[in-house]
């Protein structure tokens, strides 16, 4: 299929999507309206997006303090009415919220939650059965069946593990069955799971498809994908891939990927795709509502080959796929050739990056990334993200353990990917996708993560080390595609009792323009932090300014440090830092990166102490590599070696250590 063919498949979903709403279309009605004679990658997309454009999204975004208001709230769903709801924290939370935009935001009190594990499957299956209009008493599977709904892929959660809030979301999402797998799969994405747990956790998936009803054992069948949201081990020791290795490749052991190894027949050909959420209910939750609410139109590429060209690394440059994604309308930006340097990208960190989707190109292994030749960066460098992202990460070890934070992986998603192609091993050039290939799969509607996997007839089509994070089903619409959906419903009239955040926190301010000042720095710290949640930054400057006025800049300090950061004012922020309290991991990391570019240069003494007093643990020797040199400019060599033997007592990290005391030879 041509590319010209390939990016205006998207024109038939506007028959699908203006027509009046219905439940969502047999396998024989698809076939009535084209659909069936569409590729299968085609199709699954149409699928998923034509449910997304006919279930009503209310413009207001519901925060949550616990698991059991998160479940009450989806439980209120309906076939004509949704919207995201996401449990309160300081960070994922107003990143969502930054990026939906939405009209209102409103707080819910708390709700308990279910008191046993048959209680949480009951009531998860009663919220999923009324998003879609059914009866709890007869189960959400009889109500996707009494309306017609096709699922395109089943769900599999884990009620000993928290990731079940993306589990129910999903599954009231997008209209897929969702079952409880226990098998044992690895206490930490880190780990390397069994064959023999494989071939458990494998068999149980497999029984999950074949007792649906549903047809599955091939691409194009009814069932397409598998999300497995619970923490499961990312990688798989298999004793050779299924179907046998590439003669390309060499003849190496080494584990693979569990989300590719799920979803596999006997001989290694592919009937499905599989992918993982984990981590915990707030990160889960919030991984799933991006998945299912949020457009993605800007899209970033870097290419971190600056000087490799020729051969091999000719098809991984980006001159075939900007001009596909410039004639599906995104907004583009794009580092390529001699652009794509450490300095350019360092050169981002100061205030956070804002792309939907990030394309982006390196080497190195699971705590550095490489740009250009020997040209390396600590995962301390992967950047702040100002709003919620997907990721496409050409790169050797980047998912090798991503439950740690010190890992480019673990650093990603602890700021804010929700969707992510990556690898767990050294998988070679070639087991990646090229971009040129991806985005003429995604302007197809292709979903990302399948349009980033090898299909039946690529190079590296076996069982390998690609790892798929996030929604399977998760389309990347272009900007044209999006305007045949219809737009968000208004919001309802508040409730008894409801609160909207934002006109809360605005109403707050002026009242503490005229306050008693012993009333001022609780209504600061409260209003602040309402402004901060509801992603209103102008606002929020105002108020810091207000709240140093009052004196009660101590209070809100902390909270300030986003707003502050995202505005890239470095005296303000840093004003705010030194009266900050318990600052985040992720704060460190937007001090850090305000500095980015200045840290080989910096001689200030002031300045110098703060970063030294903001060192990031476990692996101090990151941040000992950077600011040695100034270290040693400011206060000596004597001086930098003892302040490397004290990094070094209080470390436990056994590769810290040893790069620390590397670092006490002569430079």
């Amino acid at each position: 299929m041509t590319v010209t063919a390939l990016i205006t498949l998207p024109l038939a979903l506007a028959s699908v999507l203006q027509a009046p709403p219905a439940p969502a279309p047999t396998p024989a009605q698809e076939q009535a309206q084209g659909m069936a004679e569409m590729p299968w990658f085609a199709r699954l997309g149409m699928r998923s997006l034509g449910i997304e454009g006919k279930l009503p999204v209310i413009d207001r975004v519901v925060l949550v303090p616990n698991e059991g208001a998160y479940l009450a709230e989806i439980a209120r769903w309906t076939p004509k009415a949704r919207w995201p709801v996401l449990i309160e924290d300081d960070a994922f939370a107003p990143r969502f919220i930054r990026a939906f935009k939405p009209a209102q935001v409103v707080r819910r009190a708390s709700s308990p939650a279910p008191v046993d594990d048959a209680a949480l499957r009951s009531a998860v299956d009663a919220a999923i059965t009324h998003a879609w209009g059914g009866d709890p008493a007869n189960g959400s599977v009889a109500a996707l069946r009494s309306i017609g709904l096709v699922p395109a892929g089943i769900v599999g959660a884990s009620v000993k593990d928290p990731a079940w809030t993306a589990a129910v979301a999903l599954a009231a999402g997008r209209g897929e069955p969702l079952v409880w797998i226990e098998e044992p799969a690895g206490g930490s994405s880190n780990d390397v799971l069994s064959a023999t747990d494989f071939a458990a956790l494998d068999a149980a998936v497999r029984t999950s498809f074949a007792s649906s009803g549903l047809t599955w054992t091939a691409l194009g069948d009814e069932l397409e994908t598998f999300t497995l949201c619970r923490h499961a081990a990312l990688r798989v020791d298999l004793p050779s891939p299924a179907g046998g290795r590439n003669p390309q490749l060499p003849k190496e052991t080494g584990p693979l990927s569990l989300t590719d190894a799920l979803c596999r027949n006997a001989d290694g050909s592919r009937w499905g795709f599989a992918a993982q959420i984990f981590g915990d209910s707030t990160r889960s939750a919030y991984m799933a509502m991006c998945s299912l609410f949020l457009h993605r139109t800007e899209t970033w590429m870097f290419d971190g080959y600056a000087n490799r060209t020729g051969g091999m690394y000719a098809a991984y440059s980006f001159a075939q796929a900007t001009p596909v994604l410039a004639q599906e309308g995104f907004t583009m930006k794009s580092w390529e050739g001699t652009n794509g340097t450490l300095s350019s990208w360092r050169s981002l960190l100061p205030k956070g990056i804002g792309p939907d989707v990030l394309f982006m190109n390196s080497s190195g292994n699971a705590d550095f990334f490489e740009v250009e030749t020997s040209s390396f960066a600590p995962s301390t460098d992967i950047p702040v993200l100002r709003k919620p992202m997907a990721l496409s990460m050409i790169h050797s070890f980047s998912l090798q353990a991503p439950d740690a934070a010190y890992t480019v992986g673990g650093r990603w998603l602890d700021h804010g990917v929700y969707a992510y192609v990556g690898s767990v091993h050294e998988p070679y050039l070639t087991a990646f996708i090229p971009p040129a290939t991806i985005v003429q799969r995604l302007a197809a509607l292709t979903p990302f993560l399948v349009a980033a996997r090898q299909w039946p007839g690529d190079p590296l089509a076996q069982v390998w080390r690609i790892a798929t994070i996030g929604d399977p089903l998760m389309t990347v619409p272009a900007p044209k595609t999006l305007a045949m959906l219809p737009g968000r419903d208004p919001t309802p009239a508040l409730e008894a009792g409801e609160i909207d955040v934002r006109a809360s926190a605005r109403a707050a301010i002026e009242k503490l323009k005229g306050a008693d000042p012993a009333l001022t720095r609780e209504s600061c710290a409260t209003a602040m932090r309402d402004l901060v949640l509801a992603g209103d930054d102008t606002v929020a400057a105002q108020l810091w300014k207000l709240a140093k006025a009052k004196g009660a800049q101590d209070a809100v300090a902390r909270i300030a440090l986003g707003p502050i950061f995202r505005a890239g004012t470095r005296a303000e922020f840093m004003e705010a830092w030194s009266i900050a309290k318990d600052p985040t991991a992720e704060q460190r990391d937007m001090l850090w990166h305000l500095w980015a570019l200045d840290i080989p240069t910096l001689r200030d003494p002031a300045t110098l102490a703060t970063l030294k007093g903001a060192m990031r643990a476990p692996r101090l020797d990151m941040d000992a590599q950077a600011l040695l040199p100034t270290v040693r400019a400011v206060e000596g060599r004597i001086a930098a070696d003892t302040w490397l033997n004290d990094l070094i007592s209080k470390t436990t990290d056994v590769e810290a250590r040893r790069k620390l005391a590397q670092l006490q030879g002569p430079n």
